[in-house]
């Protein structure tokens, strides 16, 4: 008999191809819900970030979980650990931690500069240290937060991920004139480069 997950991004292998993560209360959902890509999982933060973990090919969310489907040359071994933050940073990005300031929509580029560099210092920043790496505010360009990794951060696997469910989600929240983040690192740079550079 499968025992029930203990807490909130809890794993639990089903079989050679499922896996199943337990969710907050917050994040339930009425009936399942099926999704194949991150297109179809706009809206639903949780099913967005496990699919867009290299190797995983479907979610499922349902009352209470989240399950996902991978790819049958993956290995859990390898894909756990990169799921069990996507489900956390989801979580997190959806729940918010409540100290994010609100402020007024704004179209000026420096406005939103400020704005941002604020919430990089109070929010962003100390809780990426924690990994080990940090965020630059490098520029905000017609209302794009442009961004650089560094420590941890750059070549890191879960890259995306942190980018997607955590850094752009808390400034959506927070600053509602953010349109959007760009990427700038040289991720191929890093020590375990999430883009591989390509070979001629």
């Amino acid at each position: 008999m499968s025992q029930e997950l203990p807490s909130t991004g809890t794993g639990r292998i089903l079989d050679d191809e499922r896996m199943e993560f337990a969710l907050g209360p917050s994040l339930a959902v009425d009936a399942p819900m099926i999704f194949t890509s991150c297109a179809e999982a706009a809206g639903y933060p949780v099913a967005d970030a496990v699919l867009a973990v290299p190797g995983i090919v479907e979610a499922t969310l349902s009352p209470g979980n989240v399950t996902v489907r991978k790819a049958r040359d993956q290995s859990w071994a390898e894909l756990e650990p990169a799921l069990r933050y996507a489900v956390a940073t989801a979580v997190a990005g959806s729940e918010g931690t409540g100290s994010e300031p609100r402020v007024e929509p704004t179209d000026d580029d420096d406005l939103i500069y400020e704005q941002v560099s604020a919430l990089f210092r109070s929010e962003i920043n100390p809780a990426v240290a924690r990994h080990g790496g940090q965020i630059d505010l490098i520029d905000v360009q017609e209302r794009t937060v442009v961004l650089r990794m560094q420590g941890g951060c750059q070549g890191c696997g879960m890259a995306t991920v942190t980018l997607r469910q955590g850094i752009e989600a808390q400034l959506r929240r927070a600053i509602p004139s953010v349109a959007g983040v760009r990427d700038i690192t040289d991720h191929a740079g890093g020590r375990n480069p999430y883009f591989q550079a390509s070979t001629k």
